[in-house]
């Protein structure tokens, strides 16, 4: 049963006759600056998260001092604390679906 994404009209998907929804997925985009790389990691200890000893994409060592996390969760603020208070008020969490590539 597939059906057109509203908005999107290439693009396909196909629900599962009986299937539970998905959980949104959400991809958490931080910025902070080089000063800020050791309190941002340091924010993380007593913090209890699934995302805790996680190992997410960074670009501190490039230079650009940034980190993203793909997680799911019911909306944005649900997403947003899984992070400690520091990281996630320097955070974006976008909501992301995958998208066929033809």
């Amino acid at each position: 049963m597939g059906g057109t994404v509203q908005g999107f009209t290439p693009y396909r998907f196909r629900r599962a006759f009986g299937k539970v929804p998905a959980m949104p997925m959400f991809v958490l985009s931080h910025k902070h600056e080089a000063r800020e790389c050791a309190v941002a990691a340091a924010a993380w200890k007593g913090f209890s998260s699934p995302l805790r000893h996680s190992r997410p994409l960074g670009s501190c060592a490039t230079g650009s001092h940034r980190l993203w996390w793909t997680v799911e969760a019911a909306d944005r603020a649900t997403a947003l604390a899984q992070l400690p208070p520091y990281v996630a008020a320097k955070t974006r969490a976008d909501e992301v679906r995958e998208v066929p590539i033809p």
